[in-house]
């Protein structure tokens, strides 16, 4: 959706572009015999008219153009963010699962490098990370053969564990990375679109200005007066900050995909209601049982 900033003069543009372009021949040939120009000169008001109108639709195509990318990448961005929590979601419910079977195996009371086996499952996204990939190493290469495991008569497949655990890491790196760059690119329209925005400021209300005051020469007091108001309007409004939609430009994405996180503000993690916690809230060596060896 457009900024209201951008909305504004557009709606600006698009009023006094119709009185212009309805009105301008006429106009144009009143000021011109009313004031005609010296001998020797090719000045005319109507050629002026049609270079004033060319300018208004120069800024509106600029505006249009650069807003609609900029909400398109923001569009891009909210998929994004939503894919990456969904993401970091699904892998700390899957290290989960799998700790549970390594605690089965190798018990809860161990120092590194078996402590993806103790305390809890993190929820800051950077360690979860770390954690992941030290129960891939575990998982695929264990310091002693690893014995058979059953869930409800299903025998576990270890590697196959480990790969799932390292395909979902390996996404929501990539994730990151793409999110950082969109980010970015986000930024890059922004800054176009305050390009457009700023040459708006300086050239709308000269030309509205002198607009206004070709109409009411010719006595079209009306017209004059609709102009004056889409001028006003954005008059008033120049002064308005760039924050419309910012709140979700605050934060910024390495292009590396290394986003340091804490746990109050980490966006992608996983929420927790810390007055209804629920079962992965409280997951615990004590609090979850470990996975039991054998069938």
């Amino acid at each position: 959706m457009r900024r209201k900033q951008v909305l504004h003069r557009l709606k600006s543009l698009a009023e006094v572009q119709a009185a212009l372009g309805a009105h301008r021949e006429k106009i144009g040939r009143e000021l011109d015999a009313r004031l005609p120009a010296r001998e020797g000169e090719t000045f005319s008001y109507q050629s002026q008219f049609d270079h004033m109108s060319d300018e208004l639709a120069t800024i509106e195509t600029k505006l249009i153009a650069n807003e609609d990318a900029h909400v398109r990448q923001q569009v891009r961005i909210t998929k994004l963010k939503q894919k990456d929590q969904g993401l970091t979601t699904d892998l700390y419910s899957k290290q989960i699962s799998a700790r549970r079977v390594l605690r089965g195996l190798y018990g809860p009371e161990h120092d590194f490098p078996l402590a993806a086996t103790s305390g809890s499952t993190p929820r800051e996204t950077q360690i979860l990370k770390e954690q992941v990939d030290q129960t891939v190493k575990m998982l695929r290469n264990p310091e002693d053969p690893l014995p058979e495991v059953k869930i409800a008569g299903v025998a576990i497949d270890f590697p196959a564990m480990a790969d799932d655990l390292e395909g979902t890491l390996a996404t929501l790196r990539t994730t990151r990375v793409e999110l950082g760059l969109k980010i970015k690119e986000a930024d890059d329209t922004r800054a176009q679109t305050n390009a457009a925005i700023a040459e708006y400021n300086r050239v709308f209300p000269l030309v509205a200005t002198n607009l206004e005051t070709a109409f009411r020469l010719v006595g079209e007091t009306e017209l004059a007066d609709r102009i004056r108001t889409s001028r006003q309007r954005v008059t008033r409004r120049q002064g308005d900050s760039d924050t419309d939609g910012r709140q979700q430009q605050e934060e910024t994405t390495p292009a590396d995909g290394s986003v340091e996180t804490s746990p109050a503000n980490d966006d992608t993690a996983p929420s927790t209601d810390d007055a209804n916690p629920s079962p992965e809230a409280v997951e615990s060596p004590e609090a979850a049982p470990a996975v039991p060896v054998g069938s």
